[in-house]
Formats: C-alpha cells, sequence, structure tokens
C-alpha cells in the first residue's frame, strides 16, 4: 500500500499498516490511521512541519482504500497519520 499526499511538495509513502477504517455508520467521522516507516527519519524529515487538511489517499494497486485529509501527523520510530473524511 502506499499513502499519497498531495500537499506542497507532494510526497508518496509506503505504508506498515493501516489501522481499522472507522466508518460514519457507529456515528463517528470516516478515518483511518495510516503508519509508516520512520527508522531513517525520512518520514520527519517530510513531515516535520504536518501538512494538515492537505488532500490524502490510501492506495492498494490501482483500488483506492480511503481518500480523505490530513488531520494529524505522529513522529515517533515510526510514523502514524490520521485521516478524516
Amino acid at each position: 500500500m502506499i499513502l499519497h499526499i498531495y500537499g506542497i511538495p507532494p510526497a508518496a509513502f509506503a505504508v506498515l499498516d493501516a489501522g481499522a477504517l472507522r466508518s460514519s455508520v457507529a456515528g463517528e467521522v470516516p478515518s483511518i490511521d495510516v503508519t509508516l516507516d520512520n527508522a531513517r527519519g525520512e518520514a520527519a524529515g517530510l513531515l516535520a512541519v504536518p501538512p494538515l487538511r492537505a488532500r490524502a489517499a490510501l492506495v492498494d494497486g490501482d483500488d483506492i482504500i480511503f481518500a480523505g485529509r490530513v488531520q494529524s501527523v505522529t513522529l515517533a520510530a515510526v510514523a502514524t497519520v490520521h485521516l478524516e473524511q
């Protein structure tokens, strides 16, 4: 899976894990947490100033798994990007 963030500049990241998709059926805003490798600090370098509200798409091959906007970024050994529709 690849996470595309359409900020300035645009970026694409290989995804380690995509969390559970939370949907509006349960009364929540549709959202997902995406985990990126940050072992060498590459994600931190690109996401140090979080691209909040930037459009983003989680894709698997030709399939769009989730499309929304970046709501938060947490940087540690892994980077976690929280997306909401």
